[in-house]
């Protein structure tokens, strides 16, 4: 029988910056004036210089053993990166790679019943360019140190080194794929027994074979198999003995495929509803801190409806995996990534993809093997070099010989070689992109999926998913300083130079939050956050929605399930507290979802409007119900029956009508929806609508200068009186600055100019403008745009733009920080005006992640004796059509912008 001795606990430690540890024979010796730390260790937890420390450093641990017949091992989870060890000053061996683990026969170096001394020194290189590392030390803190458990264990001469098992549900058998270390020249009999998992009762089978070579493989059949799947991940312990070693190897039975463009587990479809989770902790940087957490956490994923998560770029440690098979959550594996393309990075790359298979085979949770991310290590030059092509056909084919039960995606997210997965990292941001992201699923994810291929090579008919798309959502300082005890070290960014843009930078939001007057909006940077969670939760509601309506879509991966240090999108934050609208997460990403297509989201009173309603049935139940529906505040209701015969998508064209009731004023409603089965509720949604009495009244003189002349005929209608000149006294609408306008406004007129064309705008006097990305953008998914609703009394608008300004929120902004232009070779540096937004009253603007890459979109500015209130709002052709942008047009032109400044000046003076 094995004995086993946990080294985890207090070692000595000492940081070896000039790296002479071994030139001065520390060794042997010991290391001079080392410190007490707790393995497993990451000696970035240590705080101070260590947090950005690489190189070399030392362990070691007195330790004794007890006297044991046959063989003594050492055995590490994990080290990173290089680890060199040493028994009482005799070298033991050496490993390179930080994921995986490994060990060493110490038999003949152990003095057993008497102290041993145990030292490793591990080096982890500054230049990580051609090691796997993931996004530890490129985007967030770096992690070093032997970070995994260590122990020492007693085994026979001739033990069981490993197992694989591979199920096969077609023919209700496993093969069991063995390695026995060991002299087994007189063969020896081997017995295998199954059992239900953690089952004391008798097995379901038990075979006995006699065997003389180390490898082999053996079938054995499984009666009556109960197969795994996520509602019901029942577990087989398969137990091997061999004459005194015996080992338990849990496994599951189930079958992973892929037909007609869809995810298959035992034959069945399944739809992958996934969160993204990089698996970093406040407190223990890389793995979760108990049995405890790792079950909370799946808990909260499944709470929030996802069934899978994608472990990236990152070897999960094999405790998570172990609750995600006993818990039924499905895992999207993959490697950490390198970053240089070379012989000798490619070659460490496969040995760190290999180990982490290998060890990793048996859990019946992981459905995906990923081997690249996004390019990430071939450069971002796939589809352009032969090399690296077939390089990753090579990998591919590699990867489906070690291990064919399962689906492999060659290149997450961006072009693919040879894959099982089509998937696509596509980020967009709603109400912002709505129709953007309908074009670029229609035109692009579904309809060209030969497109996301290198050329050459095209898609036959694998899983479409989108596997990362995601909006931010900031977190409480509050919470995180409280648990902290202080600012945390990673809001001054962790990240190497590609991430130190100031919107990745917590300090950022604190400097910004009042210097572009956001305080005057948000009454503290947590009321901030909590809006920001609010837009977060209102964006990737639509954008799942948009997914789910097209049956073409096989699942999609949202970034992320929790935050990590600075980045924020994660659905719960860094510390695991879920995030603003939390309990209504279920109602879009649960696996039966009604929702509404093509919403009316502002309307008036009067109006006649007509819905369809989409169901969306990843379970592909049989159902006989109906969609009740109403309208928050209002006797506006009704009911539409729906059958199910176990479609995913069932849609109703045209589903609700109804004239919209007359209100008293404008305001904030709800269109909710009830999907019933008699007394049993199955799903719940709702959307958010604006409603406007439609009132035409006197509203006094205007001077209009836009060329269109559509505008000029709307304020008529809309009451105003038209002048033909510039007067003073009457405010003027215009779409150029021209030399005239500006001499008005100097003399002390005042101008709301409609520049929401910003750049392409010929006459903009002294303004520039700074246009954003339009289509698929990483930046932009962390935006925000506000308004202070203030300035707009009697107008619904939340302070975190919404649907209320669905088709109205800007293309461009007034750049107050340097950005960055794309070009079609390089990016252009730009230059903002942070002192135009210390001159101006910012009444609506925008800002990226931690309220970086500020601008403006609503500002009043003083010109001379007169004012200039810009507005880059889509206002133009949606006044007297859209109901909020006619309410915020006819508030702008009343606005006494002389009194706003005034106000200013009393409150500073």
């Amino acid at each position: 029988m094995r004995e086993t001795l946990s080294l985890d606990g207090v070692w000595n430690f000492r940081p070896d910056k000039k790296d002479e540890g071994e030139w001065r024979d520390w060794q042997t010796a010991g290391i001079p004036e080392g410190k007490d730390v707790n393995v497993p260790h990451i000696w970035q937890r240590d705080g101070g210089t260590l947090v950005s420390y690489n190189g070399a450093a030392w362990y070691e641990k007195i330790f004794t053993f007890p006297a044991k017949e046959g063989r003594v091992y050492l055995h590490f989870g994990a080290v990173d990166y290089h680890a060199r060890v040493w028994l009482n000053g005799q070298y033991v061996g050496e490993h390179e790679g930080g994921f995986t683990p490994f060990e060493f026969e110490i038999t003949d170096y152990l003095v057993q019943d008497a102290e041993n001394k145990v030292t490793v020194r591990v080096f982890d290189p500054e230049d990580n360019a051609e090691i796997p590392i993931g996004k530890q030390g490129s985007w967030y803190t770096r992690v070093s140190g032997i970070w995994q458990s260590v122990y020492i264990e007693s085994r026979p001469a001739a033990f069981i080194e490993a197992v694989q098992v591979t199920p096969n549900t077609d023919t209700s058998e496993i093969k069991v794929n063995y390695i026995i270390n060991g002299d087994l020249s007189g063969g020896s009999e081997v017995r295998f027994a199954v059992r239900h998992h953690l089952s004391t009762e008798m097995p379901v089978v038990t075979e006995t074979v006699n065997i003389t070579e180390n490898q082999g493989e053996y079938i054995l059949s499984i009666p009556n198999p109960i197969l795994w799947d996520m509602d019901n991940p029942h577990l087989y312990d398969l137990e091997v003995n061999l004459q005194e070693d015996s080992q338990i190897f849990p496994f599951g039975m189930r079958k992973v495929s892929f037909e007609d463009g869809r995810v298959m587990l035992n034959g069945k479809p399944v739809y992958i509803r996934g969160a993204l989770d990089q698996a970093f902790y406040p407190d223990t940087v890389y793995v979760a801190p108990s049995d405890e957490f790792i079950q909370k956490e799946i808990q909260l994923a499944k709470q929030m409806g996802f069934n899978l998560l994608r472990k990236h770029i990152k070897v999960e440690i094999p405790r998570y995996l172990y609750w995600a098979d006993r818990m039924g959550m499905l895992i999207w594996a993959e490697p950490p990534n390198y970053v240089k393309f070379t012989p000798q990075a490619t070659r460490r790359f496969q040995s760190e993809l290999t180990a982490m298979i290998n060890r990793d085979f048996n859990h019946p949770s992981i459905l995906i093997w990923s081997i690249y991310n996004e390019e990430w290590g071939l450069e971002w030059d796939l589809a352009n070099d032969p090399v690296k092509q077939k390089h990753v056909e090579e990998m591919y084919d590699y990867v489906k010989a070690l291990d064919p039960t399962r689906l492999i995606c060659d290149n997450s997210g961006w072009t693919h070689v040879k894959t099982d997965i089509n998937d696509h990292h596509r980020y967009f941001v709603c109400p912002d992109q709505l129709e953007a992201w309908q074009k670029d699923l229609d035109e692009f994810v579904i309809g060209n999926p030969d497109q996301n291929f290198v050329g050459g090579y095209q898609s036959n008919g694998e899983p479409i998913i989108v596997s990362e798309f995601g909006v931010w959502g900031l977190p409480s300082v509050d919470k995180l300083k409280e648990h902290y005890g202080e600012e945390p070290w990673w809001f001054i960014n962790q990240g190497e130079e590609s991430h130190q843009e100031d919107y990745k930078k917590p300090t950022t939001g604190m400097e910004n939050f009042t210097k572009y007057q956001l305080n005057e909006t948000f009454d503290t940077f947590e009321d901030l956050a909590l809006a920001s969670q609010k837009r977060m939760f209102r964006a990737v509601k639509s954008v799942i929605e948009e997914m789910r309506k097209r049956p073409e879509i096989a699942g999609y991966v949202v970034t992320e399930f929790t935050d990590i240090e600075w980045e924020t999108n994660g659905w719960l934050d860094y510390l695991r507290n879920p995030k603003e609208g939390f309990e209504n997460l279920i109602d879009f990403n649960g696996a039966l979802t009604v929702m509404v297509d093509k919403m009316a989201s502002n309307v008036w009173a009067g109006e006649r409007v007509s819905l369809s309603l989409v169901i969306s049935n990843d379970d592909l139940k049989a159902f006989e119900a109906s969609v009740h529906w109403s309208i928050s505040g209002l006797e506006t209701s009704g009911a539409v029956p729906v059958r199910s015969g176990g479609e995913s998508i069932i849609r109703l064209e045209d589903a609700i009508s109804f004239e919209v009731p007359e209100v008293e004023a404008a305001g904030f409603h709800e269109l909710k929806l009830v999907l019933k089965a008699g007394d049993q509720i199955l799903a719940v949604n709702q959307e958010e609508m604006t409603i406007t009495p439609r009132v035409v009244k006197k509203k006094g003189e205007i001077s209009v200068r836009e060329s269109s002349g559509r505008l000029q005929l709307e304020l008529v209608l809309n009451g105003y009186e038209m002048i033909s000149n510039l007067s003073q006294g009457v405010p003027v609408l215009t779409d150029q600055l021209d030399q005239e306008v500006l001499d008005f406004v100097h003399k002390g007129g005042e101008v709301i100019f409609l520049a929401e064309e910003g750049d392409r705008i010929e006459e903009k006097g002294h303004f520039t403008f700074r246009e954003l990305p339009a289509g698929e953008s990483w930046p932009r998914a962390s935006s925000f745009n506000f308004i202070n609703p203030g300035y707009f009394p009697g107008v619904p608008l939340n302070p975190e733009m919404g649907w209320e300004a669905d088709l109205l929120i800007p293309d461009y902004v007034v750049p107050f920080s340097d950005y960055k232009k794309p070009g079609s070779r390089r990016s252009i540096n730009m230059f903002g005006s942070p002192g135009l937004a210390q001159s101006s009253k910012i009444l609506s603007g925008y800002f990226q992640g931690w309220v970086g890459q500020v601008g403006g979109s609503i500002m009043v500015q003083k010109y001379g004796k007169g004012t200039i209130t810009l507005t880059t709002w889509k206002l133009k052709e949606n006044y007297g059509k859209h109901p909020i942008a006619t309410q915020v047009v006819d508030t702008l032109v009343i606005l006494d912008t002389k009194e706003v400044f005034k106000m200013e000046e009393q409150t500073t003076v």
